[in-house]
């Protein structure tokens, strides 16, 4: 009587991965591309980019389109009305809106969340909760009385009105995600620091924050991309380049005549550039802050 012996497959299709890996590199694409055309458009001259099929590569590169900023042609002052001449001074004003934004976030972000940190008292959750409800509300329900006071104050058209309003935006998350960081944080570094005779500023200062830098690059650079995106508000409180932002300036570049699409495409390169960077220089630190701020309870 033979009996039967089950041999393993010594090589097994690994299915699971080789799906796994196909999503991974399908969702890479898809973040991917769209960036890649706006930048490989940025440098082809206008008939290459409106082609039927279209070139993925630029066939004639060109800095016409970089260029045009600077020094603007006739065809470029006349689509898009100013919108080319006001680009240099919108990515001024969003760089200086989203700075300040980002650093008077932490100021404030930062005692808020160290205080619910560290302290106990009745309401904490309550408040908590009551901060990220704040963010609920859509944007366009508050406009119309922000623009009431930011007038009543003679703040139209100034860098405070951003700054003011973006800060609201931004403030409640920030001190969500640096108070679970500030809770990894242990208790014995804070009362080592007091048994050197470190007064509590002095421990925040040299002790504490140095420890929770990756969550406060985290706030800090979620701020930054709070200000430097958003649209509606700036839309509304600014009216010449003295506080245009780029997100305002680069809606501009459409008109009801026609569409420079390059030029608008090395806007958008231009725009993309600052915060890119930022997350590029403190990548680490941010995926530390981000992490801990979400999984940390």
């Amino acid at each position: 009587m033979s009996t039967v012996v089950n041999v393993p497959l010594r090589y097994r299709i690994p299915w699971k991965k080789i799906v796994l890996y196909v999503l991974a590199v399908g969702f890479a694409l898809y973040l991917v591309l769209p960036f890649y055309w706006i930048v490989a458009m940025s440098f082809m001259h206008e008939v290459d980019a409106i082609s039927v099929p279209p070139h993925w590569v630029p066939i004639h590169p060109t800095l016409e389109n970089y260029l045009g900023f600077v020094r603007p042609n006739a065809a470029q002052e006349l689509v898009g009305g100013r919108a080319v001449s006001e680009t240099p001074y919108s990515l001024r004003n969003s760089l200086v809106v989203a700075t300040a934004t980002a650093v008077l976030n932490l100021a404030l972000a930062t005692f808020a969340a160290y205080s619910f940190s560290r302290l106990k008292f009745r309401g904490s959750q309550v408040l908590l909760v009551l901060y990220l409800l704040t963010r609920m509300v859509p944007g366009i329900a508050i406009i119309i009385p922000f623009y009431l006071l930011m007038r009543s104050f003679g703040l139209l058209d100034t860098y405070l009105a951003l700054i003011l309003s973006y800060t609201t935006f931004a403030l409640p998350i920030t001190i969500w995600i640096l108070k679970d960081f500030f809770r990894s944080v242990p208790r014995e570094l804070e009362e080592a620091a007091r048994v050197d005779r470190c007064g509590w500023f002095r421990t925040m200062w040299t002790v504490f924050l140095p420890v929770a830098a990756p969550g406060l690059v985290a706030a800090a650079v979620f701020a930054f991309m709070t200000a430097w995106n958003e649209f509606m508000f700036a839309l509304f409180l600014t009216s010449t380049k003295a506080a245009k932002t780029i997100p305002v300036v680069a809606a501009n570049f459409a008109t009801d005549f026609n569409t420079q699409f390059t030029v608008m495409a090395a806007a958008g390169v231009l725009a993309v550039v600052p915060p890119l960077a930022l997350a590029l220089l403190f990548q680490r630190k941010l995926v530390q802050g981000m992490a801990a701020g979400s999984v940390k309870g």
